[in-house]
């Protein structure tokens, strides 16, 4: 490829045509988040609503079964000491 290069010659793909590396080129894109901003977010919303659902479960859980283990317990008592042995005990516990 020596020689005088004419117009059947090739020099190579743009930018490695052998020429110095040019200066004080500013090449600007566009973030592929800007041009899409709302790409894939109806499939994130289901699997991370999801994942977030499952990693907080046992925050709720925990405590719901602890509230309502204390509200039935309590619910309990309250029906048996309208019972004729709960009557009774209450006399004697408030005498």
């Amino acid at each position: 490829m020596g020689g005088h290069t004419g117009p059947k010659t090739y020099m190579g793909w743009w930018g490695d045509i052998g020429s110095p590396k040019q200066k004080y080129i500013t090449t600007y894109s566009v973030s592929p988040y800007a041009t899409k901003p709302l790409k894939g977010a109806a499939y994130n919303a289901v699997f991370n609503t999801f994942r977030r659902t499952k990693n907080q479960f046992l925050y709720v859980a925990i405590p719901a079964a602890i509230v309502w283990s204390v509200w039935a317990n309590a619910r309990d008592y309250n029906e048996y000491l309208y019972t004729k042995e709960g009557r009774e005990e209450l006399e004697r516990v408030n005498v």
